[in-house]
């Protein structure tokens, strides 16, 4: 036979149909588009954040040193093969008029071509005056284009050594590939503990002598995808090589600083020994100088004394003489007057006289100028005397300058002195307590966020490998009703058909070409918008929380040929059945009508107290639902299938919403984590526990310990954080250890074994009385029994008791964390300034900021589950309105009838509403106990290693999913009301005619 004619009915009947075949190419579609969207939203999420990191060279590796990079350090990073090494300064500091905190970058775009800034707004910074800002809204809150902002010299950690400039200019505000997530910028030790963002600045601000940063981007990295297994082992390996490349330089370093700081130590003492000494001489110089001055004196005495000795002597001579000439002289002028009275002046004796009087007259002087003589040497001698005084007096002067310049010099060099040997002293201690740096090689799971995202498209991924698998159950079940409708009323044409001589392959064919254009049209068309709308909605979800470009939807073939497969099988295995049954009967059969069921009387009939009170069209009702079981059962599950799907995307939402709620305000009762200083010495500690304590609202701390390790048992092995408190009793203030079923019930930590979490628990395969291997970083495996397993939804703990801890482990406790309370009027920031400025404290995490991160992170996936039931909603109203149409198509005839008889609009209306209003309310009820279940499998399948979801759904998410069914039920019976107002009364009777 011919099969042109075949065809053109095949598109006939297209036309025909338009409500069945949009029916099915609208469920398809949903189902298409909710399975390809949801499967392909984490590769996109991945794939977006992949190409982003490629185009901003996001580094692999971060390699870094307590000590810094020098240059042996380099070179030993260069010789790495394939790989591009960039070095960076950084520095931790806080902004003066803000106070917040900041990781300052030396950067120079033409040396740095790693992790490159995206410029937001602005510019790159060009000269040393200048700095770039983070994005953050910390930030741009506080800071704008043109501001000048100064960075704290009190609070910022030796920036004095560190930047040649203080006070900056912001040029612009950035965006990094290290940091995608919005609200981590990592931790930090100054200030809160928290870093607020980064900054960047010309390299040359920095004065160090050696670089703080390497980062590492390997060539074949960009061969992979990130996240994928294939980077990690890639990266595994490298990160090994790098390790094994540097492991000699700490001894190295170790051993190079030893000994420079000893020599330093040396030098040290030898120029203060040179300084004692040349203070010696200088005091020795003074007392010489004291010694010629007071022998000056001495002599200058001694001369005075003698002058005047020689002075008095020559004196006293000289008046001896003087008296004797002058006696004589008298004796003379005696004799003198004597001869002169007897007259005897011309006598020899007179002349005599006059002799000696003229001797004795030259005499005197003579004696006057030896006098004159005298006093002329006198004079002499005592200039000299003075002289010889005022040389001892500027020697006295230069001498007291002297010594009170040495007196004042010598006061600041013993200060010197004494700083000097308390700085050789600390350089001593220092030398003794100096530890070998360590080198840390950090792979991109330390940015911040970064592994947070990749969790985040997992939830979502698992989700996708649960969820969509009911929707193509529903559309299967919808396609099989919606076939088998198609079939029964086209009886008559397949009969007629095989009367002409097709074959049943041939007619068959044309159910299935209706089939597969329905199913093909709807699966490309739900293959674009799935993969268009939902990583588009998705990712924008989560665009409040990472710093990442707009979803790069792509076109996945491996979950399209799913998609197409599945659809195609679900259509064309249900036009099987419907048309298989058909194809058995002859022609003769198939052109009469099928007889209609026979009535039978239905259980209510037997209880008659019910049954009388039922009116005529309740009776009808009640019949027919019976009467029509596959229809009902088609329609009940329809609606139990769309009330199950909405109630799991509602109770996904229940089952995140308290999470955080949960843990950090009912099961950790703390509100912050100080991490200390195993090194700090009694008073450091001493000091830490006087700050806490002046703490307006502090309530209590508890040291404990806390260290990974890894649990194992039953083949399984997972990672987890082991906590030993100092005090057991103290300890339930501050963690509530209880049963997850029965919350009523509360452990106390045991004197022997351990309490672990209970999803650490399920992974392990593991119960009370149990025992499983712990091992610790350090390659020690111990055996420890399992006394308790507690609640806990975020990672996996173990709690021992100190004495079981040094029982199993062999050695002495270290407590390296402590738990603080503290009332709600405490400012996280303010305690945190405090902290981080004791000598014992090493980092300060709140747990106000993990929760906060954590809530984000639920907030977006709450996002993800609202999609759900929106796209839940979708189908579900899709499922009741083709239900109910083929319902009515099926009973047109009888509604006819009906309508014929005299029952108005309204009324044909309610003849068929009230049976799908029973039907609803059945399937509602069904549906919530699929819902649970369905909700039950999606958590299990669908959470992380790492995290518990709350198995529950709070009766508002009952509600809501019953609300909403009840008003698809009403809105389809509102556009059937106009549908049968419409319907050819007689065209309709007149069809099995």
């Amino acid at each position: 036979m011919k099969k042109g004619a075949l065809w053109k009915d095949t598109f006939r009947e297209i036309g025909r149909s338009k409500t069945r075949f949009l029916s099915i190419f609208a469920i398809i579609l949903i189902g298409v588009a909710f399975f390809a969207g949801l499967s392909a939203t984490g590769p996109v999420m991945i794939d977006t954040a992949d190409s982003y990191f490629d185009e901003q060279d996001l580094s692999d590796l971060h390699v870094f040193s307590t000590m810094g990079l020098e240059d042996e350090d380099r070179e030993l990073l260069e010789s790495i093969e394939k790989a591009e090494v960039n070095y960076l300064y950084s520095q931790d500091i806080i902004f003066d008029d803000s106070g917040l905190t900041s990781k300052v970058f030396g950067w120079d775009e033409e040396q740095h071509t790693i992790n490159e800034f995206e410029i937001i707004e602005g510019r790159l910074p060009e000269d040393a005056n200048e700095i770039a800002l983070d994005q953050t809204n910390s930030y741009a809150d506080e800071y704008a284009i043109g501001d000048t902002i100064q960075i704290s010299e009190e609070r910022s950690e030796n920036q004095d050594d560190v930047f040649t400039e203080q006070t900056f200019e912001v040029v612009g505000f950035l965006k990094s590939p290290l940091y995608i997530e919005r609200a981590n910028r990592g931790n930090t030790t100054i200030g809160s503990g928290n870093l607020d963002g980064f900054s960047v600045v010309s390299p040359e601000v920095f004065d160090l002598d050696v670089y703080t940063d390497a980062f590492v981007l390997f060539d074949r990295s960009n061969q992979y995808v990130s996240y994928s297994d294939d980077y990690q082992t890639f990266i595994d390996e490298q990160t090994t090589d790098i390790e094994e490349l540097v492991a000699h330089r700490p001894e190295e370093r170790y051993e190079e600083l030893y000994a420079e700081i000893e020599s330093d130590i040396e030098e040290g003492y030898a120029e203060i020994e040179d300084a004692r000494q040349e203070l010696e001489e200088g005091r020795q110089d003074l007392e010489d100088a004291r010694s010629e001055i007071d022998e000056g004196y001495a002599d200058y005495e001694a001369g005075l004394e003698e002058l005047e000795t020689e002075e008095a002597n020559a004196r006293a001579e000289i008046e001896d003489e003087r008296a004797q000439l002058n006696q004589a002289l008298n004796e003379i002028e005696a004799n003198k007057d004597q001869l002169e009275v007897a007259q005897m002046q011309d006598t020899p004796a007179y002349e005599e006289v006059l002799a000696q009087e003229e001797q004795v007259l030259a005499g005197l002087q003579e004696l006057e100028n030896a006098e004159s003589e005298l006093n002329a040497e006198l004079a002499g001698s005592r200039e000299e005397l003075e002289q010889a005084r005022r040389e001892l007096e500027e020697a006295e002067a230069d001498y007291e300058e002297g010594l009170a310049e040495f007196e004042a010099e010598e006061a600041d060099a013993e200060e010197e002195i004494d700083e000097a040997l308390a700085d050789l002293g600390e350089a001593e201690e220092e030398l003794a307590d100096l530890e070998e740096p360590e080198y840390f090689v950090y792979d991109r799971s330390s940015y911040p966020g970064y592994e947070e995202f990749d969790e985040n498209a997992e939830r979502i991924s698992a989700i996708a490998r649960i969820f969509p698998v009911f929707f193509f159950m529903l559309a299967a079940l919808i396609s099989l009703t919606t076939m088998t409708r198609m079939v029964d009323e086209g009886r008559n044409q397949i009969g007629t058909l095989k009367a002409l001589g097709y074959g049943n392959m041939a007619i068959a064919a044309k159910y299935f070409v209706y089939a597969f254009i329905a199913t093909s049209f709807g699966s490309i068309l739900g293959l674009f918008l799935g993969y268009w709308l939902f990583p588009n909605v998705i990712l924008d979800a989560y665009s409040s929380l990472y710093n990442l470009p707009s979803a790069q939807t792509q076109f996945y073939w491996d979950y399209a040929i799913i998609s197409i497969v599945a659809s195609l099988l679900a259509t064309g295995l249900s036009t099987l059945v419907s048309v298989r049954l058909s194809l058995r009967s002859n022609a003769a059969t198939l052109l009469r009508p099928k007889a209609p069921k026979k009535g039978k009387r239905i259980f209510l009939e037997y209880i008659p107290f019910i049954w009388k009170r039922f009116s005529f069209t309740q009776k009808v009702a009640s019949r027919n639902l019976f009467r029509y079981k596959r229809r009902m059962l088609m329609t009940l599950f329809g609606v139990a299938g769309g009330t199950a799907l909405l109630l799991t995307g509602y109770g996904l939402s229940d089952s995140i919403a308290d999470i955080a709620d949960i843990q950090f305000g009912e099961i950790n009762l703390y509100q912050a984590i100080v991490t200390e200083d195993l090194e700090a010495t009694e008073s450091e500690q001493d000091s830490l526990v006087s700050v806490l304590e002046e703490v307006d609202g502090f309530e209590a701390q508890l040291q404990s310990l806390q260290e990974s390790v890894t649990a194992t048992d039953s083949g399984e092995t997972r990672d987890a954080t082991l906590l030993v408190p100092e005090d057991k009793e103290l300890f339930e203030e501050f963690v509530v250890l209880r049963d997850r079923e029965d919350q009523a019930i509360h452990y106390e930590l045991p004197e022997e074994g351990v309490i672990i979490t209970d999803k650490l628990a399920d992974l392990l395969d593991v119960t009370v009385g149990d025992s499983m291997k712990v091992e610790w970083d350090e390659g020690e495996t111990v055996d420890v029994d399992i006394a308790g397993i507690s609640e806990q939804y975020v990672q996996h703990y173990m709690y021992m008791s100190e004495d079981y801890y040094q029982q199993v482990v062999n050695q002495e406790i270290d407590y390296n964390t402590r738990l603080l309370k503290y009332e709600d009027s405490v400012s996280n920031d303010e305690l945190g300034e405090a902290l981080t400025e004791e000598d014992a404290v090493l980092g300060v995490t709140f747990v106000t900021s993990i929760k906060e991160g954590f809530q984000d992170s639920m907030d977006s996936l709450d996002v993800v589950t609202i999609v759900l039931i929106l796209s839940a909603a979708s189908l579900a109203f899709v499922v009741l309105y083709n239900l109910t149409n083929i319902n009515v198509s099926e009973r047109i005839r009888e509604l006819s009838t009906i309508k014929v008889l005299g029952f108005f609009d309204k009324e044909v209306t309610m003849y068929v509403y009230r049976e799908n209003l029973v039907l609803t309310i059945m399937g509602i009820l069904v549906g919530f106990v699929l819902g649970i279940v369905m909700h039950r499998f999606v958590l299990q399948t669908a959470e992380l290693d790492i995290m518990r979801f709350l198995h529950q759904i709070s009766w508002s998410s009952y509600l809501y999913s019953f609300l909403l069914m009840f008003f698809f039920s009403s809105l389809v019976m509102v556009v059937m009301h106009f549908k049968l107002k419409h319907v050819d009364m007689v065209e309709a009777l007149k069809t099995q005619d």
